[in-house]
């Protein structure tokens, strides 16, 4: 059940961001995520009423951390979709999220396996296979300072909310979002990040976002709940494969075949690290 819920989360989480991607590509990407965030907040409550469970303070204030590194990846992803290269960014992001945990495990005094370190190290060449073409080095660059500073906040929240307790099931996930929202406000509010107003959003686009980001977010919470948290988060790290895919068919992204090579070197990364 863990490996088709976490499949599942792959597929929502990939086609997600490909959208969230699109919808920077018309709007800042702190719009996308500000928006998107409202639009799907409703449906997250409601989820988390349905389910149930029992979340004391903790669980709440590791929720809202959580929230405020998501609202940092998710802002990095999209603004990175945006200017560069899905099969750059896309990548970059796995690879890192995957890495910071691993990193947080050791400094809490954690021993991870030989194979995580082994996939650790997959990653690096991995990157920069996803990342080598003959194209304008501007882009690629581009492409790798948002894929890594997205997988910082990726790897932050899956790291925070890795330490709720698991009777809070989905509660924790509230504050995450109503976190989040409020991040990027007030960075917004501060000048760093620009936000623009409903009525120049791509609606369509943002609400099928943050429907999808939101679902994705329960259906893979669930997994790690119900299953073997390591077959759970494998099969939940394959999204980037399906953000890049989406990006080939609808906008004809070219891929070169090394960029292949490198995009399937972090799918073995990410599994390696997961297994380990």
């Amino acid at each position: 059940m863990e490996v088709l819920l976490g499949s599942l989360g792959s597929l929502l989480w990939g086609v997600a961001d490909f959208l969230g991607g699109e919808g920077a590509k018309r709007v800042t990407a702190a719009t996308v995520v500000v928006w998107s965030g409202v639009f799907s907040f409703p449906l997250l409550l409601l989820a988390a009423i349905l389910v149930g469970g029992d979340a004391g303070v903790a669980d709440y204030i590791l929720g809202l951390a959580a929230g405020v590194a998501g609202a940092l990846g998710l802002n990095m992803l999209f603004a990175g979709l945006a200017r560069g290269r899905a099969a750059v960014v896309a990548p970059a992001s796995a690879a890192m999220g995957a890495m910071v945990p691993v990193s947080a495990a050791v400094l809490a005094g954690d021993r991870p396996s030989t194979l995580a370190w082994i996939g650790v190290a997959v990653a690096i060449p991995a990157i920069a296979l996803s990342a080598w073409t003959d194209d304008d080095a501007g882009p690629i660059r581009i492409g790798l300072i948002y894929g890594a500073a997205a997988g910082l906040g990726f790897g932050g929240f899956t790291a925070i909310i890795g330490f709720t307790s698991d009777q809070s099931n989905l509660l924790p996930l509230i504050a995450s979002r109503g976190a989040t929202v409020v991040a990027v406000l007030l960075v917004a509010a501060v000048g760093w990040w620009r936000l623009q107003p409903l009525s120049e959003a791509p609606r369509p686009i943002i609400v099928g976002n943050g429907v999808l980001d939101v679902s994705a977010n329960v259906v893979v919470l669930i997994a790690l709940r119900v299953g073997e948290f390591a077959l759970a988060a494998v099969a939940a790290s394959f999204y980037p494969a399906v953000t890049v895919i989406m990006a080939k068919v609808v906008n004809s992204e070219h891929l070169r075949s090394r960029q292949v090579v490198g995009i399937s070197l972090t799918l073995v990364a990410l599994t390696l690290i997961g297994l380990g």
